[in-house]
């Protein structure tokens, strides 16, 4: 069985993509029979992760199984329902997005969430002493989500770290009251850059696209051993080291046990080999 993963850096030509990281290079790392997609290369499956190759889609014989972590329809539009058309079955990243999904398909759908290539989450955070600098990552476009946590760092004394793309401008009322420093977001130094901080922020919005996000900010956080503050409540209790350090341990267990990303290759493994049996049968 040889598969081939396109990824969305190989589609669209880009770099440093999260979803094609997390649910495509980590995956053929530990897959030994996987590997990233080469044209001309012979494939008995293809997974095309956020992959629109409709045009290749219609000519390959093998199992075909397109990947979303993203609500794409909203922007591809019926480029997303030919690709679904072409495909044996879709993942995506969240249940949320499976159900959205199911509502246009009668095709297998089944959520396999982002998880963690535990082999580059190495470092790990020991807390000590008050919380003093939160950190927040990822890309530019949802730096709107750290503006209604700046008043809560104001009053728990609290600075902020973002590391990201582009570099993140406190509002006038808090450049006196918040220290801000910005770290430029890379694959080899992120990890490195977030175990600066004490705690990391991750406020959630159910909102538009965001609601069919993943929560694979906080499984990054947590494999390095540090806590995620999600709401205000978060944020206070993790002011207390031991709160933080407690936290860290049972956070570090529930990612072996639920979130490595060899358990997603399992789960892929099993849907291909259902698809087979069903075309067997067929």
């Amino acid at each position: 069985m040889k598969i081939g993963l396109v990824t969305f850096e190989q589609f669209h030509g880009r770099r440093n993509i999260g979803s094609s990281r997390i649910r495509a290079r980590w995956l053929v790392k530990y897959w030994d029979e996987a590997e990233l997609f080469k044209i001309g290369q012979k494939y008995d499956a293809v997974i095309y992760q956020k992959a629109y190759m409709v045009e290749h889609a219609k000519v390959f014989k093998g199992v075909k199984i397109l990947d979303l972590c993203d609500p794409d329809w909203l922007h591809w539009g019926y480029r997303v329902s030919e690709m679904i058309s072409e495909v044996d079955a879709i993942t995506t990243s969240t249940e949320v997005l499976a159900e959205a999904i199911r509502n246009f398909t009668d095709k297998p759908v089944l959520c396999i969430p982002d998880r963690m290539d535990l082999g580059v989450h190495m470092g790990r955070k020991f807390h000590q002493g008050k919380a003093e600098w939160v950190v927040w990552f990822g890309y530019s476009t949802g730096f709107d989500m750290i503006k209604p946590t700046l008043h809560y760092l104001k009053k728990f004394g609290l600075n902020l770290i973002v590391i990201s793309e582009k570099g993140f401008m406190l509002p006038g009322s808090y450049q006196d009251s918040i220290e801000l420093k910005n770290l430029p977001w890379t694959e080899d130094t992120v990890n490195k850059d977030i175990l600066t901080g004490d705690m990391v922020i991750n406020p959630q919005s159910k909102a538009g696209k965001w609601k069919y996000k993943s929560n694979n900010k906080s499984l990054t956080a947590w494999a390095l051993g540090m806590p995620v503050a999600l709401d205000y409540a978060d944020l206070e209790r993790f002011l207390d080291p031991e709160v933080r350090q407690k936290e860290s341990k049972e956070r570090l267990i529930e990612i072996k046990d639920k979130w490595d990303i060899k358990i997603s290759i399992e789960e892929y493994k099993e849907l291909i080999n259902k698809i087979l049996e069903t075309k067997s049968n067929e």
